[in-house]
């Protein structure tokens, strides 16, 4: 009897551990799924961390909102997804999209701070140049000695 409690609480501590898992891999927040499921987030708290059993319809819910098949949640995603699968590739794909749009936000924000500089340099240069024709424009009226 001692070694049937024993499976059925490894088998559940893999389940719990692989929502959380799959959960993270999907990038959907503990907030989310709960909102999904109707629950708490301390509610998906207790399933991933195995305080509380989870039911064939939460597993249900939990493949729909994470778009994954009900024995996927049986699974560890690192041990039943091979390196480079679509959805490692696309995570990556992801990851590389974010870094290339907060790349692209830093040069604009640079160009606009090197424009608004020229801006104020070209000002500066007209202001010395005006002052030149004026002091010019001055020395031309004083009487030749």
């Amino acid at each position: 009897m001692k070694r049937k409690k024993e499976s059925s609480e490894n088998n559940r501590l893999r389940i719990g551990a692989n929502i959380r898992k799959w959960r993270t891999m999907k990038e959907v927040k503990q907030k989310e799924l709960a909102a999904a499921l109707h629950l708490s987030e301390a509610a998906i708290s207790n399933i991933e961390n195995d305080i509380t059993d989870v039911t064939l319809s939460q597993l249900e819910s939990i493949s729909l909102a994470l778009d994954i098949s009900v024995e996927h949640l049986f699974t560890n995603p690192q041990e039943s997804l091979p390196y480079g699968s679509s959805v490692a590739i696309a995570a990556t794909e992801k990851e590389q999209m974010v870094m290339d749009k907060e790349m692209m936000y830093a040069i604009i924000g640079s160009m606009e701070k090197k424009d608004e500089q020229l801006q104020h340099v070209m000002q500066n240069m007209l202001q010395t140049m005006k002052t030149l024709m004026r002091i010019e424009d001055a020395f031309e009226t004083l009487p030749k000695a």
